[in-house]
Parts: structure tokens; sequence; C-alpha cells
């Protein structure tokens, strides 16, 4: 077993043309507030995903975007390994000011952010991967992506953003299609893996990998080293952990790391 806890330099990679010292990330949902960011890269992170996060405060879910810009601005750049932030509506928010909603969060995380992920709710407010909210959907979109346009162009600076899909909530084809349109930069892929379910989840990634043309974050019931291997083999180009880390604890980061490297290894003794 690898004694050293941070991803090893052998799976160091760059994505999105952000550098990433490994593929295995923390989803978002776990660190809500970024305050444990500072401890995520020696566990052996390549990068981690903080929120999602609100405009105004909600119980149990965010502290707000300002809150939650206090606590990044202390992290001095360059971050030690890459750190989005995804961004959201507040659940009583009407349709007419979600894209608001999302501007502001992306007007207020981008200087902090390597990367800025749209979540398109749903569970407990409304829901963009639903038809009836297709129109305000590409709104949301294509006002997002004319802000990281402005940003470049008056402050230089390129934010990669990727829109969270939820494949659990169905459209999912239409909803990619939406996001190709608008020429996003990646998209996290969401399933729920339960078991016995994992070669219905790795079909489908494989058929969105050949067809999408960007790269994929996959994310949902990845627990074990293979499912970080199956995954990246299906076509993923990273991966994000949230259910693996409650179940098996920060160990669990050196498991899979160790399983990657050892794999990168074999592959190039095999070339040999």
């Amino acid at each position: 077993m690898v004694l050293a806890s941070e991803a090893p330099t052998a799976l160091r990679l760059t994505v999105m043309g952000l550098s990433f010292p490994g593929p295995v990330g923390l989803a978002a949902g776990f660190d809500k507030h970024g305050t444990l960011y500072p401890s995520l890269p020696p566990l052996g992170f390549g990068f981690a995903e903080i929120g999602s996060v609100t405009p105004l405060p909600e119980l149990r879910r965010s502290h707000g975007l300002d809150a939650v810009a206090a606590i990044l601005s202390r992290y001095p750049r360059p971050h030690p390994i890459p750190l989005g932030v995804s961004i959201s509506m507040n659940r009583k928010t009407p349709s007419g000011g979600m894209v608001e909603d999302y501007l502001a969060c992306l007007r207020g995380s981008w200087k902090y952010a390597d990367y800025i992920t749209l979540n398109l709710g749903g569970r407990l407010g409304p829901d963009l991967h639903l038809p009836e909210y297709r129109d305000t959907l590409r709104g949301v979109l294509a006002a997002a992506k004319n802000e990281q346009a402005r940003i470049l162009r008056e402050h230089g600076l390129h934010r990669p953003m990727v829109v969270k899909v939820d494949q659990t909530r169905g459209y999912t084809n239409a909803l990619l299609d939406c996001v190709r349109e608008c020429s996003f930069d990646g998209v996290i892929l969401g399933s729920d893996a339960r078991k016995g379910e994992e070669s219905v989840v790795l079909a489908s990634l494989e058929r969105v990998a050949r067809t999408l043309g960007m790269p994929i974050i996959s994310v949902g019931g990845i627990r074990t080293p293979q499912d970080v291997s199956d995954r990246l083999a299906a076509g993923a180009a990273l991966v994000q952990i949230y259910s693996g880390l409650v179940q098996s604890g920060p160990l669990s980061l050196q498991r899979m790391n160790y399983h990657l490297v050892t794999g990168v290894r074999q592959e190039r003794m095999d070339c040999r």
C-alpha cells in the first residue's frame, strides 16, 4: 500500500485546461461551504467541489453566497488542487428570477474558483431537468456563457464551466443537447448505481462519451477502487466520490489512487 497520502504524480492529468494531481475528486454536497477544502489535498484528492452555493442562505443547505465567498477568499492561489464551486438557485426563486440567481453566484464566486458547476436543482426545489423548464434552462445556460465570456474579456481569466446533469431525473439526451449547443467546457454526469446496476451506468456513460465531445466527470455510486477504474475506462475524464468516502473513510482515497497507479504501471510494462 502507498504510504504517501497525496495523489501520486503518475496520476496527474490535464482536463479543461486545468492540471489535476489525480482523477478522483470530492463531489459537491460533502463540503457545502468550503471549510474542509484545506484538509483535502493531503488525503489524496485530485480536486474538490464545494456547494452548492445559493445567493441567499438556506437552512441545512447553504450559508449563502457572501458567507461562502468570505471563506474561499482566505485560500491563497494557486490552489493545491483545483477548486470547483457548484452554484444553484434558491428554492423559492420564481422562474423569472432563476437566471439572475445563477448569475449572482457566478459573479460572486469566479474569483475563488478554478471551475464553476451549474447545478440544475431538484429534490426540494425547482428542477431544471424537467421539460417545463426547458426555456428557462436555455436562458440560464446562455446567460452563464455570456458571463464567462465577459469575465475573460474584462479580466483575462478563463473559468471553465460545467453543467451537472443528473441521469436519475430523466430527459438526459435533451439536456445534453442543450449543454452541447451552448458549448460548455464539460459535463458532470450523475447516476445512482445501486448494487447490480453498475453495468447499466457504464453502458450509458460509454454512449454519452462517444457522442458528447466534451470532458465528462462521473459521479454517483462510486465506492470502490474498481468503480473508479471502470468509470474512467468507460469514458469519464474525472470522477467524484461522496458515498465511498462516507462508507470507507479517508483511507479509501489511498486505496483508489494505489489501484490506479498499479494500473498505470501495468500499462507501461505491457507497452514495452
